[in-house]
């Protein structure tokens, strides 16, 4: 009998998945260059590294090209591109101009954003390869905290709310978003769906905050919209499960 073996994929197999996580790290550099003076396209760049978030692992599935390598290079990408750059943008954007003081407090709150993406990363890889599933996430995605901050700043200009870039407002979104990325709440995966309408019904509404944006409409703030349903659905889910377990 012989013993079965796993073929890992080619190098050159590897690589086009590879090629598209690394184009959201530059999305992601992008964004960090852009911030201080161009907030909007800074956005613009992290949005572009959201997509290629979520294309990667299925140009690796399509090519055959599933491996720990390109996983691990995942999870770095996204600590740059969801972690860093939204942080350095929140900062620059809102909570800089009003600090002159060697301590800076506002700056530990982009620190505690940064911070609760790296555990949320570490746990999440942690949960995969031990077999978890992967049908809900547990506590709020990197990805999806780095879109509510950039959806903020995208508002902010679309819809003349200069009220959003008041550091409380700023400060309170990078820490409540911390605290939702290393905490127990359910969340539905956008990596699996239900049923093929709910997975229609998923990418046409960011297809069309997308398209609304390509046309200069406000779709940033539609995203917002679109993020704040995904938490509220998650939220509302979490008290109802809750409320079950304790009778």
């Amino acid at each position: 009998m012989t013993a079965t073996t796993t073929t890992e994929p080619s190098p050159w197999r590897i690589a086009v998945p590879s090629t598209v996580t690394l184009t959201g790290i530059w999305c992601g550099l992008l964004s960090i260059a852009w911030a201080p003076y161009r907030p909007y396209d800074a956005c613009l760049a992290l949005i572009g590294a959201a997509l290629c978030d979520m294309i990667d692992g299925r140009v690796a599935r399509l090519v055959g090209a599933r491996s720990k390598f390109g996983a691990e290079l995942d999870s770095l990408a996204d600590i740059v591109s969801f972690g860093l750059a939204p942080a350095w943008l929140a900062y620059h954007w809102s909570l800089a101009p009003v600090t002159d003081r060697g301590f800076d407090p506002w700056l530990w709150m982009a620190f505690a954003f940064v911070a609760g993406g790296a555990i949320r990363l570490a746990r999440f890889g942690a949960k995969l390869e031990g077999g978890g599933a992967t049908d809900e996430f547990e506590g709020m995605p990197i990805p999806v905290a780095a879109m509510l901050i950039v959806t903020l700043v995208m508002a902010s200009h679309e819809v003349d709310l200069p009220q959003l870039r008041e550091p409380m407002v700023m400060g309170t979104a990078l820490g409540m978003c911390s605290v939702l990325m290393v905490s127990r709440l359910p969340l539905p995966s956008y990596k699996r769906f239900p049923s093929r309408t709910a997975q229609i019904v998923f990418y046409g509404l960011i297809a069309g905050g997308l398209l609304m944006l390509f046309l200069r409409r406000p779709g940033g703030t539609v995203l917002l919209g679109f993020i704040g349903i995904y938490l509220g659905r998650g939220v509302i889910r979490w008290i109802v499960r809750s409320l079950g377990g304790a009778r």
